[in-house]
């Protein structure tokens, strides 16, 4: 059998325990017990306990993969239990082993974890809170977006693209009717002849 190689999560990189990941899982089946007029918990959505979580985490990452995870936590009475500490891609494997749901709140929380900011690149109402150069680089970034997730010719995602074209199009006029000033007196017909 051939050595795997050893990925450990460096001390400054974001983690989330399997403490945190039984809260967001549990959660999310409150909220759709609650979406369903249910109570939590229920037949339907059981509220998942740690201890349960932790026999799970070998099978989903498997036993020397998940081994580089395990950390200890104290409890209320000072005792030392197991847990694991997580980072972005455990921790989602994880959560989408349980639920899409809260998989898409864990990735959301490693961003705020990260310090990622997520930004939609094609909202273009803080237009006029932005200089000149941040409308630019709004407009380009949208551009960029657009072409590499919806610019595939032939796919489903194309109609979405072409409206994206429409709204970069409008914000890239914008862009232009600011940073190009007409001056009051010069005439741009005569500076071209000239």
């Amino acid at each position: 059998m051939r050595d795997l190689p050893i990925f450990l999560p460096a001390p400054d990189v974001a983690t989330m325990t399997s403490l945190e990941l039984v809260g967001f899982i549990n959660d999310v089946r409150a909220k759709k017990a609650e979406q369903e007029g249910m109570t939590f918990p229920c037949k339907k959505y059981s509220k998942l306990l740690h201890k349960n979580f932790l026999g799970k985490v070998p099978k989903v990452l498997h036993e020397e993969h998940s081994a580089k995870f395990l950390a200890q936590y104290k409890d209320s009475t000072g005792r030392a239990l197991n847990c694991y500490r997580f980072p972005r891609r455990e921790a989602c494997l994880m959560a989408m082993s349980y639920d899409y749901d809260a998989q898409a709140r864990v990735f959301d929380r490693m961003d705020e974890l990260e310090g990622r900011i997520n930004v939609n690149f094609m909202d273009f109402s803080a237009f006029k809170t932005m200089t000149i150069d941040q409308m630019q680089t709004r407009v380009t970034l949208a551009e960029r977006y657009s072409f590499e997730e919806h610019g595939q010719k032939g796919s489903g995602l194309m109609r979405l693209r072409k409206k994206e074209k429409r709204q970069i199009r409008n914000a890239e006029d914008v862009v232009k009717k600011i940073s190009q000033l007409e001056l009051p007196g010069f005439d741009v017909e005569m500076l071209e002849t000239a």
